[in-house]
């Protein structure tokens, strides 16, 4: 019963948290708790979520945006007006005008250009009822119901902070701000800090603007901050200062707008913060994603989790920018000539990558036998090529004859070539192919990896190699575009091989392609409803506990506990991935994500690396609070995983060490140990941090 009514509650204790961006369902009751400062709004608050939520249901209108609205008009209807029937008669119209606006406007704003709701249905809806309540009453809505002790608690400044907050759940009292600022802090502390310094950017417009009374709209100047550079934007200098101009901004919006309602005695409320927010987002909304600032209207979330996906991403090689491309050979080639070469690589053809065989002779590196005189003298001509992508062959050529090493044919610098259009309408080009090498035909539909022609030096090569590039359109000697391998081994010193996601090649690289190990592959694959059942020890205490794989209804497979943690994992061809760890601390699962958050599908590579999130290490809270002190984003380890088979337990041994740097020359060093079976899969886990130790092993459960 417990547990059906705070299933049932957590919308609307996640309404009060929604106030101010966060989500947690625990902060909200925080939140809800503390509006009881002014116990009539606090009451009219409660009747008009609750009728917002029953209007909904009763008109079979989904999702929590109309919560949020309804609260806040409860809230300043209550504020305002005695408590007796007409109140509450009031707010369940508010709620009713409040729930349809926003189920309507919703989609509006979002064909509009991907613009949120936010609470603008709150505004329209109180602009109504405000309207309607000055046929009997001639004048606006006034602060004189909250005139309390003028006693300075936490100076001036703090005072006008801290209750400019509390404003916006109409409890404009320092203690309630600073509780309220409290709960934000330790809900995210980036959006405290936001809130802090968009005060401070408003505040400032205003002071320039020759005004200093500010507690009735400073929460404008917060929620634009919080808003901009925390919530639907990715955290970085930029989206820190697009939040200060879109505060400063508001700041004279105040200003402006106050003139413009003033003849109507209605009440600004969250109007400032909602234009400026709407001016940015629709503004810098129709750029390309990945734009600086980086904005997340389609998927917003809180920024902590933004920017460690963003660490993810670029560790993990993630170039969004540019087109993702396998390597187009068998075997270990090495870039001779790499983006913005010396020799051709320059603009408007600066992204292109030439290929070449070598082999080492003596203390050597060398790319041909005897005096390289002749093609065949080289180690890649004649050496089969593969095509980089799925796509259609729009042009192809392979009958002109392959140049003598030194000479070049200017006449036609691209020699015989194929030139490829990808689904997505950009065109890779592989030439200074082999003269009659190419086995495909103009129209014809290729398979990524699917053998197309041969290495060779026709055109303008003087010497056998491979150029590879992408261009925008099919004419030949377009500008080139942007691009990256994946899936590939970066070979070192002493023959070591690391495996590389997605990568940009640097001059002189050895690479070859990571080949999948099917075998692995089979054992780390997981259906949707597979549960893995583990013995976990740690000291003397030892549980049994599950993990169990789940799809969400939005197609994204998560690992979860019984205790509501879980984090989100792909399967691609050559490679397992985990991201977006949610929910509370937990040991296994948490050993799970350190030992195998990033795990290649190859046992091909010698090793890779890796940056999990420091929040995934058992850390005491005196160290929980060192990180929440000098990482307010949080932090990331440096992880370093290598891999063998261990022939005594049949299994792949796959160790990470993992190092995060506090601060001040303090660094915190774990290691993470997962024994990969081909029956079992993950079948046993270890984790050592300082002196501790957890062990994990996974067992069959018998039905």
């Amino acid at each position: 019963m417990i547990a059906r009514l705070a299933a049932q509650s957590a919308p609307l204790f996640r309404a009060y948290a929604a106030v101010f961006f966060c989500n947690s369902p625990r902060i909200g009751a925080w939140f809800a708790l503390i509006t009881w400062f002014s116990p009539r709004a606090a009451l009219a608050g409660v009747v008009g979520l609750l009728a917002s939520a029953a209007w909904a249901r009763l008109l079979a209108l989904s999702g929590e945006a109309h919560l949020v609205n309804g609260l806040l008009c409860g809230l300043l209807i209550g504020a305002f007006h005695r408590l007796d029937a007409t109140l509450f008669g009031w707010v369940v119209v508010i709620a009713l005008f409040s729930t349809l606006i926003s189920h309507w406007l919703a989609g509006v704003l979002w064909r509009a250009g991907r613009l949120p709701l936010l609470s603008l249905p709150f505004v329209l809806a109180c602009w109504l009822v405000s309207l309607a309540m000055q046929v009997n009453n001639a004048v606006a809505l006034s602060p004189t119901p909250f005139t309390g002790d003028a006693a300075t608690v936490f100076g001036n400044w703090g005072d006008g902070f801290f209750t400019a907050m509390g404003w916006l759940l109409l409890v404009p009292y320092p203690w309630a701000g600073a509780l309220l600022f409290a709960g934000l802090l330790v809900a995210s502390r980036y959006l405290a800090i936001l809130a802090v310094t968009g005060y401070l950017a408003g505040q400032a417009a205003l002071l320039l603007l020759g005004h200093t009374e500010s507690n009735l709209v400073g929460f404008n100047f917060m929620l634009t901050a919080m808003a901009l550079g925390g919530l639907f934007a990715v955290p970085s200098r930029a989206s820190f200062a697009m939040a200060l101009a879109g505060a400063a901004m508001t700041g004279w919006l105040v200003v402006v707008l106050g003139i413009m309602v003033s003849p109507w005695h209605l009440p600004l409320l969250t109007l400032p913060f909602l234009l400026a927010v709407y001016l940015w987002l629709g503004a810098l909304g129709a750029r390309p994603v990945t734009s600086v600032p980086q904005l997340t209207l389609d998927h917003p979330q809180p920024p902590e989790l933004a920017y460690e996906r963003k660490r993810l991403a670029q560790v993990r090689g993630s170039l969004a920018s540019s087109m993702p491309m396998l390597l187009p050979f068998y075997g270990e080639w090495r870039v001779s000539q790499a983006f913005d070469g010396a020799y051709t690589h320059r603009s408007p053809w600066q992204h292109a990558l030439d290929f070449e065989v070598i082999e080492q002779q003596g203390d050597r590196l060398v790319n041909h036998q005897q005096q390289g005189l002749k093609q065949s003298d080289y180690f890649c001509f004649g050496a089969p090529l593969c095509s980089p992508v799925a796509g259609q062959v729009v042009q192809c050529r392979d009958d002109l004859a392959d140049m003598l090493p030194s000479e070049v044919d200017t006449t036609h610098n691209w020699g015989n070539f194929v030139l490829l259009r990808t689904v997505l309408g950009d065109h890779v080009l592989l030439a200074h192919l082999k003269q009659t090498s190419v086995r495909v035909r103009q129209g014809e539909w290729v398979t990524a990896g699917q053998a197309i022609a041969a290495c060779g030096s026709s055109g303008r090569a003087p010497e056998p190699h491979l150029h590879l590039h992408v261009q925008h359109t099919p004419t030949l000697g377009s500008p080139t575009h942007p691009f990256h391998l994946i899936n590939v081994l970066l070979h070192g010193d002493h023959r070591q091989r690391e495996f590389k996601l997605c990568y940009l090649p640097k001059q002189d690289d050895i690479l070859s392609p990571a080949p999948r190990d099917e075998s692995l592959a089979a054992a780390l694959h997981f259906v949707a409803g597979q549960v893995l059942s583990y013995r976990l020890r740690h000291a003397d205490t030892e549980c049994v506990q599950d993990l169990r794989t789940e799809l969400t209804l939005l197609g994204q497979s998560r690992l979860m506990t019984e205790q509501g943690a879980s984090v989100g994992y792909e399967e691609t061809q050559m490679v397992l991935g985990c991201y977006d760890r949610t929910g509370k601390r937990d040991a296994l699962l948490d050993m799970w994500v350190l030992a195998l958050g990033l795990t290649p599908l190859t046992t091909a590579a010698d090793g890779w690396q890796d940056a999990p999130a420091a929040r995934l290490l058992p850390l005491n809270g005196v160290q929980r609070a060192l990180v929440a002190l000098l990482h307010p984003l949080g932090g990331s380890c440096v992880s370093h995983y290598s891999r063998t088979w261990d022939e005594a337990t049949y299994a792949w041994r796959q160790v990470g060490q993992h190092t995060f740097r506090l601060g001040w020359g303090i660094a915190w060093r774990a290691e993470t140990t997962a024994w990969i079976t081909p029956q079992l899969g993950v079948a046993r886990l270890s984790l050592c941090f300082g002196k501790r130790r957890w062990d994990a092993e996974h067992f069959l459960v018998s039905s």
